[in-house]
């Protein structure tokens, strides 16, 4: 009995070990990958914003108790017109324009859980966009047609971009309904714009601080959220102004020659549908984009598809 005795309180401190609940898990990085395409949609269309490609990291840091994310974002963007089998400048209406840019940008979540974001972004138009070779690229290995107009596509110009948004929540009902208004700027040398539009989300989501809409589920130490998943749908609608866009006009400091180039509309109407599903390392985003016509000569507006993944890590 003693010996049994002396077993069981030696024991007693690898059981108190075991029987501790586990740590929660804090993911302090993001890797995200997005990639949009009107053949996404199945609708045998390809033409305008025919393609885009995004590379993210995301890593959360912390400030006089302010939750913040630092952002890096590669992207790559092509344009092109209605008609695949240009044989002259009367086929553009809309102009041939690859961008490739980098982009440096913070998010900072206020007390009250507003959201302001902050950016710059160096970007390249034209034939060192790559957006010629990569659409050819992709177009040879699916077997697609070929665009027979890259020749015409806005020159070689480099810019630099500043921008800066605001969102706040004006209604949230957590097992139901959050409305978040978004008022957003751009001021630079590829785009000068203006936009207003409120996220409407319906089902099971975290405050913006914590939430995947916002791409914001990275913490720098282990956080109380309100539920294990998120899983609601959205709709986004947006007003754009519109007073410079590099892709339809060209570099505002060097047009080069040879070109055709464009004119934006003024005002534009953009809406978002779209699906979020998130959980530990995962976010998934499936989204239907429908645009109005970017440029004035531009014969019809414009949808695509738009597919993101994200993993988190330590």
């Amino acid at each position: 009995m003693r010996n049994l005795l002396l077993l069981l309180t030696a024991s007693l401190p690898a059981v108190r070990v075991v029987s501790q609940p586990a740590q929660p898990v804090v993911y302090g990085r993001e890797i995200t990958v997005t990639t949009e395409n009107d053949a996404y949609l199945l609708q045998r269309k390809d033409a305008y914003y025919t393609n885009g490609f995004f590379f993210t990291h995301k890593t959360a840091r912390e400030k006089n108790g302010q939750k913040r994310i630092a952002v890096f974002e590669l992207g790559q963007m092509i344009f092109t017109p209605l008609i695949r089998k240009t044989t002259g400048p009367a086929d553009i209406d809309r102009p041939y324009c690859g961008l490739l840019y980098l982009k440096l940008s913070q998010q900072r979540f206020l007390r009250n859980d507003d959201v302001l974001q902050s950016s710059l972004a160096l970007g390249e138009v034209g034939r060192a966009s790559l957006g010629e070779d990569v659409q050819n690229g992709y177009h040879r290995l699916l077997k697609y047609g070929r665009f027979t107009g890259w020749q015409y596509q806005v020159q070689d110009a480099l810019g630099i971009d500043a921008g800066i948004s605001f969102a706040h929540t004006l209604l949230e009902d957590s097992t139901l309904v959050k409305l978040v208004p978004v008022a957003e700027a751009n001021l630079g040398l590829n785009f000068t714009n203006a936009k207003l539009g409120a996220y409407v989300c319906l089902g099971s989501f975290e405050k913006n601080r914590n939430s995947a809409l916002w791409n914001a589920r990275v913490q720098t130490k282990a956080t109380a959220t309100q539920r294990k998943y998120e899983l609601f749908v959205y709709w986004y609608p947006q007003l754009i102004v519109q007073g410079y866009n590099s892709t339809i006009q060209g570099g505002l400091l060097r047009k080069g020659s040879g070109a055709v180039l464009g004119k934006p509309e003024t005002i534009m109407f953009q809406q978002s549908l779209g699906v979020c599903y998130a959980e530990a390392r995962w976010t998934t985003k499936l989204a239907l984009v429908s645009q109005s016509r970017e440029a004035v000569t531009q014969t019809t507006p414009q949808q695509y598809g738009s597919i993101q993944l994200s993993y988190r890590l330590h």
